[in-house]
């Protein structure tokens, strides 16, 4: 059984103190802790609902995770609610600690630089769609939600795991992607349609729900595009402008 002192600090997750002084992060449910034992970063512990041990999907993650050496605890249900943040938890969630990636990790492709996206589901849902569609990294720049919290994490379905996420200073992140010979392209509104796939890597960045890119990455900003809309249409969600965004810049004709 988790000790009192454990319990508070997991329940200090929820927010982004608790996740800033803790260097942790709470997942929950069964994709998302399945996950979990699948990436290489370390598990802190995987705690189940009493009474949900012997259901045979939490079974099999239990057995997973012992498999691994996980510590895995037991705990009451009403331990369970205070620690989750959805309205209507699963009997299983786990604590992990947030992975150290950093500008070294980023591999060669296109990234994301994703600037003041307050919405923690629409942060989520980009890193979910920027990672499957073969993004390097999703860098978070700006007042941008935390992808470690509880509800991104959740609208990622677990692709936080799988490829290099983080935050890094804005001015930063234009001095590297100079380094490296990237040009930044940013979303908006009022720029030509983006027609066809980039001819190289490129930073796609996408700015905050209400204002856009800042004007300081506009003003470094190399090209800026936009997703064609029919007449009548002004705008669409940026989760949905940067599927449309990335699918046509990741865009490969067939071998």
């Amino acid at each position: 059984m988790p000790t009192r002192a454990e319990i508070k600090t997991w329940r200090s997750l929820h927010r982004g103190k608790g996740r800033r002084e803790t260097g942790c992060f709470l997942a929950e449910g069964r994709r998302l802790v399945g996950e979990m034992l699948e990436w290489p970063g370390r598990t802190v512990a995987v705690l189940h609902a009493d009474a949900a041990g012997a259901e045979p999907d939490v079974k099999k993650l239990l057995a997973r995770a012992a498999a691994r050496g996980e510590r895995t605890e037991a705990v009451p249900e009403a331990v369970v609610r205070t620690l989750a943040d959805a309205a209507t938890p699963q009997p299983i969630l786990a604590v992990g600690e947030i992975p150290a990636y950093g500008w070294d990790d980023v591999g060669e492709g296109a990234i994301v630089l994703l600037d003041g996206v307050q919405d923690p589901g629409n942060v989520g849902t980009l890193l979910r769609t920027a990672l499957a569609l073969g993004a390097a990294a999703v860098i978070g720049v700006g007042e941008t939600a935390d992808p470690w919290g509880p509800k991104a994490l959740r609208a990622s379905a677990g692709a936080s795991f799988r490829g290099p996420v983080f935050r890094a200073d804005a001015r930063e992140a234009v001095e590297r992607l100079a380094e490296r010979g990237i040009p930044i392209w940013v979303a908006a509104a009022d720029a030509p349609p983006l027609e066809g796939p980039s001819p190289g890597p490129v930073a796609l960045t996408l700015g905050s729900e209400a204002h856009g890119v800042s004007a300081s990455l506009r003003a470094v900003a190399d090209r800026a595009v936009s997703v064609p809309l029919a007449g009548g249409v002004e705008s669409l969600n940026v989760a949905s402008a940067g599927a449309i965004l990335l699918d046509r810049l990741l865009a490969r004709t067939p071998d």
